[in-house]
């Protein structure tokens, strides 16, 4: 039940990202997300880049993440976001730094509200 609450709570945060950072910032396309099935498509495609290719690459760039004191995991973050606007056709993010911003508010807002909302127990 926690890993549903957990991809809703993801959904959400692409949806309400979709609607807010347009508004913010003229970096992203309008809008992020065309459809809440594309938001589906987008929280699901995060979640298994995110689980299964992001731990291979930060294995393999611990040295440059070590010179860089940690700084190069945000670059891998934001590579995650630019491979799934390339893998979804609904979503659509205007270049790298755009991309960095996206997963910064996205990890942020889901693991603030994961924290309020889904209680580990």
């Amino acid at each position: 039940m926690k890993i549903i609450i957990r991809f809703l709570i993801k959904v959400a945060t692409v949806i309400a990202l979709s609607y807010i950072l347009p508004t913010i910032w003229n970096g992203f396309s309008n809008p992020i997300v065309n459809t809440p099935l594309d938001a589906v498509k987008v929280a699901l495609v995060l979640s298994i880049l995110n689980t299964f290719l992001k731990p291979i690459l930060s294995f393999f760039s611990l040295p440059i993440t070590c010179l860089t004191l940690g700084l190069f995991s945000l670059v891998i973050s934001a590579a995650m976001v630019v491979l799934a606007d390339n893998l979804l056709d609904g979503f659509q993010v205007g270049g790298w730094v755009a991309a960095l911003i996206f997963s910064l508010a996205f990890s942020f807002i889901s693991a603030t509200v994961e924290k309020f909302i889904v209680d580990d127990k």
